[in-house]
């Protein structure tokens, strides 16, 4: 089960999301909300604030801000830009996505003007932590390595039967690597495979990733005097992953092979639903100031992960052209993940009932996520990994909104910071550990809403963008590459009052 998973890994890393891998790990936990239009304006900086969906998500306190019944819906429209380098060359590629990314009723559950607890609140709460869709078209030549080598030196000394059939195992199957034979033309399973063709051809890679992360949450709020609040909230989370990459290799320099070129397909579906627990507090200082405290538990999922992987070859020789085919079989797994838990400070001054500025600083330790599963060994080697490859970081939002009733506009600004350090140590996969290209996300935001007295609207445009790193297949074969992500979204609010 331990190669199974390994080699399966291997195969994801270079050609697509890994499962049950730390990369999965860091992947569901690196969340930001997109939210309401007034919060995604304002760099989500809403955790001293309150009154907002978002902001409930950020710290339930803001719940107990809410004196009416109230009610919004939030959708956005986004578009991701990926221009990945390799080899020397450079290519783009464009996915448009159309979200619900937040939803909420808030509903008084106790009112008392005359007493110390002033009122008590509960909330349904939707909002979108992740949104996957991506379009990435990676090409170039290389005369330096083949994906046919990593096929062949991870089936020297495993006998045919023993081979993985999710990689290269596939590629004996459709004669990219080879065993010598005997005199009756029998093979001899002596796992001393061979390699069919040699390295420099073209190589192209494009990944199509669907499917988005939220977060449906159960708050209860109250307010102490108008001066103190207090919430707290269950959050169930949700997983929808889809990745379905293409491989190939063509025009091959080796002129003495049979194999003309080979094209890969790699499936990968991960599942999962988790749970979370958050608590918060917003301390009035006065009617300028306020500050706000907020508490978010690891959320611990249960994942599946379905795999499977196609492979075709085709081969000519004496002018006759003909081909092979394998596909894996339809692989499931279940394990579990747990994500970071977070900490976050706010403040907020309110000037004048005109202008406001607001901040938040997070603190997340990445270095505390887990994978769990039945493989112990395996699990406990990934989990040092995460130990010494990943790191706490500290992410930043600011915000602005100027209030020329019934206009109101709003700027902001949001840093996350970059989880990943170089990593020393002596694992299999030592290479891919560290993430060279991997740079802090920074998102910039404007927007501009109308309020009534029953009713408002509000529109919010961001711009995000931030470095990652890709490999064509295994960094111990060939250069990383380098891509950069912008992404834009423009969100659009409706809410009511009652």
């Amino acid at each position: 089960m331990k190669r199974n998973i390994c080699l399966a890994i291997l195969l994801v890393t270079g050609l697509s999301l890994s499962g049950q891998s730390h990369q999965d790990v860091l992947l569901f936990s690196d969340q930001s909300y997109t939210g309401t239009a007034r919060s995604h304006a304002m760099g989500n900086a809403f955790g001293a604030l309150g009154a907002d969906m978002t902001s409930i998500h950020v710290n339930p306190a803001g719940l107990g801000v809410y004196r009416t019944f109230s009610m919004s819906a939030t959708a956005g429209l986004g578009i991701r830009e990926m221009s990945a380098y390799y080899q020397s060359n450079k290519t783009m590629d464009l996915s448009g996505n159309f979200n619900l990314t937040s939803f909420g009723l808030v509903s008084p559950a106790k009112r008392n003007p005359d007493g110390d607890w002033r009122r008590v609140n509960y909330s349904f709460t939707y909002n979108k932590t992740n949104v996957f869709k991506s379009s990435l078209d990676v090409s170039g030549y290389n005369e330096q390595s083949s994906l046919v080598d990593v096929f062949s030196d991870y089936a020297q000394g495993v006998f045919i039967d023993n081979l993985n059939q999710f990689y290269e195992g596939g590629a004996f199957w459709v004669d990219l690597i080879d065993l010598e034979v005997d005199t009756a033309g029998e093979w001899i399973d002596d796992g001393a495979y061979f390699r069919e063709v040699e390295a420099g051809q073209y190589q192209r890679k494009i990944s199509n990733t669907t499917g988005s992360m939220g977060e449906y949450q159960f708050s209860y709020a109250g307010s102490y005097n108008e001066k103190l609040y207090i919430g707290a909230s269950i959050g169930l989370s949700t997983i929808d992953y889809l990745k379905e990459t293409f491989y190939q290799e063509s025009d091959f320099a080796d002129t003495l092979s049979t194999v003309q070129s080979f094209y890969m397909r790699d499936d990968v579906y991960i599942s999962g639903a988790g749970v979370n627990l958050k608590i918060g507090g917003i301390l009035r200082v006065n009617d300028q100031l306020r500050l706000g405290l907020s508490w978010h538990s690891p959320t611990l999922y249960n994942m599946q992960d379905e795999w499977q992987m196609k492979i075709d070859a085709q081969h000519e020789l004496n002018d006759s052209v003909y081909s092979y085919s394998h596909t894996s079989p339809y692989g499931i797994y279940n394990y579990e993940i747990v994500t970071p838990m977070k900490i976050t400070t706010s403040a907020a001054l309110v000037l004048n009932k005109k202008l406001v500025l607001s901040g938040d600083l997070e603190f997340i330790d990445y270095t505390t996520m887990q994978l769990n599963g039945d493989d112990y060994d395996y699990f406990e080697e990934q989990n040092q990994v995460i130990a010494n490859t990943y790191t706490s970081t500290y992410n930043a939002r600011l915000g602005a909104e100027l209030n020329l009733s019934p206009i109101v506009f709003r700027l902001g600004y949001a840093k996350y910071g970059n989880p990943i350090h170089t990593y020393d140590g002596a694992y299999m996969y030592q290479s891919y550990y560290g993430d060279p290209h991997r740079t802090e996300r920074q998102a910039w935001s404007v927007g501009i809403g109308k309020r009534n007295q029953y009713s408002y609207v509000d529109v919010a445009y961001s711009f995000t963008e931030n470095n990652q790193t890709d490999l064509m297949y295994n960094e111990s074969y060939v250069v990383a590459t380098k891509l950069v992500n912008t992404y834009q979204k423009i969100i659009l609010t409706l809410g009511w009052k009652f």
